[in-house]
């Protein structure tokens, strides 16, 4: 079953529908046009699809990697960056 989202056409929407909101609905099922919570109007939104890549990638479509001598010259640890903390 799809999930479609929904967002509040209104200038007055309820904490439900000022954002976002998902609803998992069938293909044969009418969009929805009124909010559930609130009864505003409501506009379904177009979303990207999610797609799953289940061969192996080319080497051109891989990410690049370093020699030992570009990676210690880089500051990489094990072909990756440390990680930071921001505080």
């Amino acid at each position: 079953m799809p999930i479609y989202e929904y967002k509040s056409t209104s200038s007055a929407p309820c904490d439900l529908c000022k954002a976002k909101f998902e609803v998992r609905q069938g293909l044969d099922q009418e969009p929805l046009t009124e909010c559930p919570r609130c009864k505003a109007p409501v506009e379904r939104l177009f979303s990207r699809n999610f797609i799953a890549v289940t061969e192996s990638l080319s080497p051109e479509e891989t990410f690049r990697t370093h020699t030992s001598e570009e990676a210690e010259n880089l500051g990489l640890d094990g072909g990756f960056a440390g990680d930071q903390i921001w505080e």
